[in-house]
């Protein structure tokens, strides 16, 4: 790689560094663009970005034993270590030919479910010992920091035998009163399903999982609940009813009737997360929140995912909120502003006058 195309990768990445950059996109014919705080930004005083530069950039940044698998697959995520101080999550990919190169900022920084301002009911459900919980959302919502927070909050107050299997594994965590094994599908495991269903028969208390890619890996995740174990899981549907209709839809039609009775009797809880640009310049964020009750458990049982909205609304004592109220709340305390409320409501027209009564 030759020492022009070194100095553009520094300055990009510094850059991305002192702005608290959250991504790096770099793709042939385009400036380099970079998000911050939800917004993409573009840097033009380097120029556009040649099939050379991308070229020179991927032979930098991948290591040697992955070009390989690069050159078959022709895609390629792994954790990126800059000057030893800074993790990238870097995605390499092809598009109309040429290469493409997305880096993710790794926070070093486990944070807490209270510096996440996450609500006292995610604290309850890292307090099961047995279920399923699931963190869903679209990218860049902040899933895998509520993940990470409730793995945290259960190393640090229980003594369980924790396995994380992730692709790749970005966040390092160290052992308290829990032991806590990361697993890299494609390094330490050949895939999600088959390490799941090698762990059928070990100590392990708690699994997590980072993405459910396929049927087979969501199967064993459910026999694994049913086996007594806490299993967390990151999904990238937008609301509780989505997750609930997805899940089970993934099931052939045999498989239905088991998916339904594991998920009504072993669901914990599922959080539903969106990052919205907030009236100081930073994110707010939004949550959609359902917790298991009786009514909860037989619709669940029954199939009736859809009655679940009312369900949400009018429990707000058992810990559930709807998405439509989280946006109510934030745009009343002046943290975003009504269009942004409006925008991402499920129901924008009944958003709108209700922020209408608030403003008369």
């Amino acid at each position: 790689m030759a020492g022009e195309e070194v100095a553009i990768l520094t300055k990009i990445l510094n850059n991305a560094v002192e702005n608290q950059s959250t991504d790096i996109h770099l793709t042939v014919g385009s400036y380099p663009f970079v998000r911050v705080k939800g917004r993409l930004l573009t840097l033009t005083e380097d120029g556009l970005l040649t099939p050379e530069m991308i070229n020179g950039l991927v032979d930098f940044l991948v290591p040697a034993d992955k070009k390989p698998f690069l050159e078959k697959q022709k895609d390629l995520t792994y954790i990126y270590s800059w000057q030893d101080k800074i993790r990238f999550r870097v995605s390499i990919f092809k598009q109309k030919g040429y290469f493409g190169i997305a880096l993710k900022l790794v926070n070093q920084q486990i944070k807490t479910i209270r510096e996440l301002n996450l609500p006292a009911v995610v604290e309850d459900l890292a307090k099961v010992h047995q279920g399923l919980i699931f963190i869903s959302g679209p990218f860049n919502s902040g899933r895998t920091a509520t993940l990470n927070a409730i793995i945290e909050t259960i190393n640090q107050t229980r003594s369980e035998r924790i396995l994380y299997l992730e692709e790749p594994i970005e966040h390092l965590f160290f052992n308290n009163k829990s032991i806590i094994e990361q697993r890299e599908v494609g390094v330490d495991a050949e895939s999600f399903s088959k390490c799941l269903e090698m762990i059928k028969e070990e100590d392990i208390n708690v699994v997590a999982v980072s993405k459910i890619d396929n049927v087979e890996t969501l199967e064993r995740l459910l026999e694994l609940a049913e086996s007594g174990r806490l299993v967390l899981a990151v999904l990238n549907y937008s609301s509780v009813v989505n997750a609930l209709t997805g899940l089970v839809s993934d099931f052939s039609d045999a498989k239905i009737p088991w998916a339904r009775n594991v998920l009504s009797n072993l669901l914990a809880g599922i959080i539903v997360q969106r990052l919205i640009p907030s009236t100081d310049g930073g994110l707010a964020l939004a949550l959609e929140i359902l917790t298991s009750t009786s009514s909860v458990k037989t619709l669940i049982a029954e199939g009736s995912f859809n009655k679940l909205t009312s369900i949400i609304q009018t429990s707000k004592a058992e810990g559930m909120m709807s998405l439509d109220k989280s946006l109510m709340d934030l745009a009343g305390r002046g943290k975003i502003s009504s269009a942004s409320a409006i925008e991402n409501a499920s129901d924008s027209k009944a958003m709108e006058l209700n922020l209408r009564k608030i403003a008369w």
